[in-house]
């Protein structure tokens, strides 16, 4: 359970994440949805009940290594006016071109950021505008999987997305499924239709759907 104030956000939920598996979580606006996604990421903590990784109860964990394990993709692509490669190491040094390549595959862009005449190094231009929006959104998984985490987690991540680029997120997740444990946060079908489960929250509990 958990409260912000006086107002009830979830009450007697119970849900199950399972390894390896994609799940997503559908729901009216106000549901929870992104109140669950803030307490498995370790930002809330329930006022009632637990969260359990692998069997042991999340405060227990060093909550900077769980968060560590986690790559997370918003709502709100952000790119920075840098190249393909910056913007998915942000920088890192300890990131190299290898592990910027594999994460790019991985995010199903290798192929339009190969095609370009600088490759990964070539500019995405202001707030990427000279990218597609899929094309963004897929830099920016590239970015949540270059430190190659157990979960991926996506918050409404085609929500801004034309349909074809919706379809090709839909494409590099499904091909990352299996691969981690992603857990989605969507109103569209075409996440739902590819989910392992499908858990609908409404007055303050989960329904598994699917």
């Amino acid at each position: 359970g958990f409260h912000y104030g006086e107002r009830k956000v979830l009450e007697g939920l119970d849900l199950e994440i399972p390894a390896g598996q994609l799940v997503t979580l559908v729901g009216p606006s106000g549901s929870g949805k992104t109140t669950v996604v803030d307490l498995v990421i370790g930002l809330l903590c329930p006022d009632t009940g637990r969260i359990m990784v692998g069997g042991l109860a999340l405060e227990s964990l060093d909550i900077r290594q769980w968060r560590r394990a986690i790559g997370y993709v918003p709502q709100d692509t952000l790119l920075l006016h840098e190249s393909i490669a910056h913007n998915v190491s942000l920088g890192d040094p300890k990131l190299g071109e290898p592990a910027i390549e594999a994460a790019l595959r991985a995010a199903g862009a290798w192929g339009f950021v190969e095609a370009l005449p600088e490759g990964m190094h070539a500019s995405v231009g202001e707030r990427g505008g000279k990218l597609s929006g899929g094309q963004r959104q897929r830099v920016v998984i590239a970015r949540a999987l270059v430190r190659k985490p157990q979960l991926l987690i996506l918050d409404e991540a085609t929500s801004a997305l034309d349909a074809d680029s919706a379809d090709a997120v839909r494409q590099t997740l499904q091909q990352l499924r299996g691969s981690l444990t992603i857990l989605t946060i969507t109103h569209q079908e075409l996440l739902v239709d590819i989910a392992d489960r499908v858990y609908r929250l409404e007055g303050g509990k989960a329904r598994l759907q699917a």
